[in-house]
């Protein structure tokens, strides 16, 4: 059996029938019908979801431990090899969390071509479309399906709002993934953390402007925000920060707050103790003195006679 056709029969086909069946559920909204395919394939890919994120944990856990290999070791056959070992004394899989990437990419190719399926409105694409609908009235009397939802139209390109929400819920998601005091500053790991935290998310975004219909774009950027709640309340945003979504420049500490502030304040200590040294070094120097004018006083009147008798005294005239 050829594997398209096998394609077409167990993947396609059903799924083709299940989102008609959710719209008609959902008062003719395919929009509705997006999103409650998204929660439900979230809920059902959730126990290995689950997993994931608590391997993701785990590596979070060892993150300390795998910089100090990358600090230490400096050849890659021996760090590849320290690596696996605390993988391995730890039960981290690192591989773990490409699981929900593998089931949900051959979802994601069926779903594209369901939407190119029950979105047409041509004759053509109606005729295409009832040759792969089962044979109840409740699903055939739902064709043709409204593509109109919050200001899009599911069957054309996304919108730009659609593609920068799409953006920012994978720039995030990629931003908790990835530790960044795991990753020695420069090392080839700190430039594929950087490169998967910028590239996908923009890959993604754009495509879904110039290229996918907008029916993906929702479905992808919407299971997206609920993988990152998921992710933020078992796993935690890691040493991610809202704070450091703010440039240096726009920081608190930029207008004398924060760290400034704290430095004023210990150069004024600082200064406080200085101060305070130099008058402690004044007095006691001005007690040196005064003790010295003393006893050069009592000196001075032992030794006013003996240089008055050390006087020559002139020879008498005869």
């Amino acid at each position: 059996m050829p594997i398209g056709l096998i394609w077409q029969t167990f993947l396609e086909t059903p799924l083709i029938n299940f989102m008609i069946l959710l719209a008609r559920a959902s008062f003719s909204s395919y929009g509705m019908a997006i999103l409650l395919f998204t929660v439900i394939t979230r809920v059902a890919t959730f126990p290995l979801m689950l997993r994931t994120l608590r391997s993701m944990k785990q590596m979070q856990v060892i993150a300390p431990l795998l910089a100090e290999v990358n600090k230490r070791y400096s050849d890659p056959r021996r760090r590849s090899e320290e690596t696996m070992k605390i993988y391995k004394e730890n039960g981290v899989n690192p591989l773990g969390c490409l699981g929900p990437q593998l089931i949900q990419m051959p979802i994601f190719i069926a779903l594209y071509a369901t939407i190119r399926l029950t979105m047409g409105n041509t004759p053509e694409s109606l005729l295409a479309l009832s040759s792969r609908l089962y044979d109840f009235s409740y699903i055939r009397e739902a064709v043709p399906l409204s593509t109109n939802f919050l200001f899009m139209n599911l069957s054309e390109n996304g919108t730009i709002p659609l593609g920068i929400a799409v953006f920012a819920a994978m720039w995030l998601q990629q931003r908790i993934s990835s530790s960044r005091t795991a990753a020695t500053p420069g090392s080839q790991q700190a430039q594929m953390n950087s490169t998967m935290q910028w590239m996908m998310p923009i890959f993604f975004g754009y495509f879904f402007v110039v290229s996918l219909p907008a029916a993906l774009g929702l479905y992808w950027g919407v299971g997206t925000v609920i993988s990152l709640v998921l992710q933020w309340a078992f796993v935690g945003p890691g040493d991610f920060t809202w704070g450091s979504l703010i440039p240096a420049q726009l920081r608190p500490a930029a207008f004398g707050f924060g760290a400034g502030a704290t430095n004023a304040s210990s150069r004024a200590a600082l200064g406080g103790q200085t101060s305070s040294g130099d008058s402690d070094a004044t007095a006691s120097s001005g007690s040196q003195r005064q003790d010295g004018r003393r006893g050069g006083g009592s000196g001075a009147g032992t030794a006013g006679p003996g240089s008055r008798s050390g006087r020559r005294r002139r020879n008498p005239r005869g």
